[in-house]
């Protein structure tokens, strides 16, 4: 795909590309994650990390730093950006950023073959029929998923279009820029996720990324999304169904959550079995998406990838992996970059929950 960016906005943007580190950052529901990523010989190399959790959300269901129906706020979290570069101390200055899916719009268009400066003036048109707000306050992007020939022979070429509203583009180079930082490049968040924990001998997976209040499923065929569809909820559904249950605070019961998961029995069972009504739901959904992709496609999802902070939940790997009756394949996009060897306990967690950020950074050097 084709990744939506910003790039152009910027007048020094020469300046940017001589630079050897970047940022990727990876502005979620209830936590702001960064990577810092260098050029080394011709090894990219891990050389920072750091995640904010917002853990007053546990108590006020308004205090996420965005959400499907809440917009991110520049007075809301340029200081929740500025704590979290306090405290990591990265050498770089300059950005790029994720957009949640919820930010943006998506749709597939089906158009006979035809140039390259047609076929986008085609695409335009044909989106103001699926986007609900005025063409010329988005942006737009697009990638060629196919092609196929109808029952009058004729080439169909199908595409899988994504646009943004401009209105959220300036809030984000906003919160940037009250931060001190510099904003390159800005991409939806599935494209991060692509390139981080697919490649394109991938024949079919479903990348499923279990966030705070939000989860993201993605159907990936040989290295491109061809169905994207957000779940409203996720990790955090699963700590107040789990609080509501045992008649806990929420901060106690994400601490339970945290630390037996899927896990527990005996006298612990109940905290276990609690968990799982929000997690059926969000199983339910992405099921269901599976299914509706293969009778379309006539394809099988043979893989199932999770990440997300709500994929470290203890138990959640083998629940979904005998649940939706597909093989559970680990992500690994720390594999791109060289990193310290005291790193390795922590790795598998840090692959799941840093998955978007690791890809944000991988864009500034694949």
């Amino acid at each position: 795909m084709i990744n939506l960016g910003i790039s152009d906005f910027f007048e020094d943007i020469k300046k940017v590309f001589m630079t050897k580190s970047v940022l990727g950052i990876d502005i979620g529901t209830v936590t702001m994650k960064l990577v810092e990523a260098s050029r080394k010989g011709e090894a990219i190399s891990f050389d920072n990390y750091g995640i904010l959790h917002t853990r007053e959300y546990l108590n006020r269901g308004n205090a996420a730093i965005q959400t499907s129906s809440l917009k991110i706020s520049e007075r809301d979290a340029t200081p929740l950006l500025q704590q979290l570069i306090a405290e990591v101390k990265p050498k770089s200055k300059n950005v790029i950023a994720s957009i949640p899916i919820f930010n943006a719009f998506f749709v597939t268009i089906e158009l006979p073959a035809l140039s390259l400066s047609e076929t986008a003036q085609a695409l335009k048109f044909q989106a103001k029929q699926y986007i609900p707000i005025p063409i010329d306050e988005v942006t737009i992007d697009w990638t060629k998923i196919g092609e196929f020939q109808n029952e009058r022979g004729q080439m169909i070429q199908r595409f899988f279009l994504v646009a943004i509203p401009n209105e959220v583009i300036a809030r984000y180079k906003a919160i940037f820029q009250s931060a001190g930082l510099h904003l390159i490049a800005l991409e939806v968040e599935h494209q991060a996720l692509l390139r981080a924990c697919t490649t394109t001998s991938d024949s079919c997976v479903q990348i499923i990324d279990i966030g705070g209040e939000s989860t993201t499923t993605i159907i990936v065929e040989k290295g491109v999304a061809k169905k994207v569809h957000q779940i409203d909820h996720g990790g955090v559904s699963l700590t107040r169904s789990l609080a509501r249950t045992l008649d806990i605070t929420p901060v106690r019961a994400e601490e339970l959550k945290r630390r037996k998961g899927l896990l527990g029995s005996g006298g612990e069972y109940e905290l276990s079995t609690s968990l799982l009504p929000f997690l059926d739901v969000i199983l339910q959904e992405c099921s269901r998406v599976k299914i509706d992709f293969e009778k379309t496609s006539q394809n099988e999802v043979n893989e199932i990838i999770l990440v997300g902070g709500g994929a470290n939940l203890l138990g959640v790997e083998n629940y979904f992996k005998d649940q939706m009756r597909v093989k559970v394949r680990q992500p690994d996009p720390l594999h791109y970059f060289k990193n310290d060897p005291n790193l390795s306990p922590a790795v598998k967690s840090l692959n799941r929950e840093l998955a978007v950020a690791l890809g944000l950074a991988l864009r500034y050097y694949l």
